[in-house]
């Protein structure tokens, strides 16, 4: 299963970038980066996103002085569900619902438990 994450800017809507979730990525503000953010908001190295073995997105925050925000709560490690927004400065991520299969969307909306 490939997760697409839609990443736009509130101050630039017209802005979309799309990237596809198949292992982990790391998003920031460096060139060693995954995704390059590119605002001072924004850390070097800022969030983790990684499917993980049950299907889900889990998102963590990696940079404790800069905020990673999920549905307005500060972000620490959490798996992402199909209609939360994920804010990284000004950029806003969410999963593209209409990229998913019911079977997908099913496995995304359940409740994740981390197996050790």
């Amino acid at each position: 299963m490939a997760v697409v994450l839609v990443i736009t800017r509130h101050d630039n809507p017209q802005d979309i970038k799309e990237i596809t979730v198949t292992k982990k990525l790391v998003l920031g503000n460096s060139i060693y980066c995954d995704v390059i953010l590119e605002d001072k908001t924004v850390a070097s190295m800022q969030c983790e996103i990684q499917p993980s073995k049950t299907g889900h997105i889990i998102a963590k925050n990696l940079d404790a002085k800069k905020e990673v925000l999920l549905n307005q709560t500060r972000l620490k490690k959490s798996a992402l569900n199909s209609t939360d927004i994920l804010k990284i400065g000004p950029y806003l991520l969410s999963i593209d619902k209409d990229q998913l299969t019911a079977e997908e969307l099913a496995v995304i909306n359940t409740e994740y438990e981390e197996f050790v």
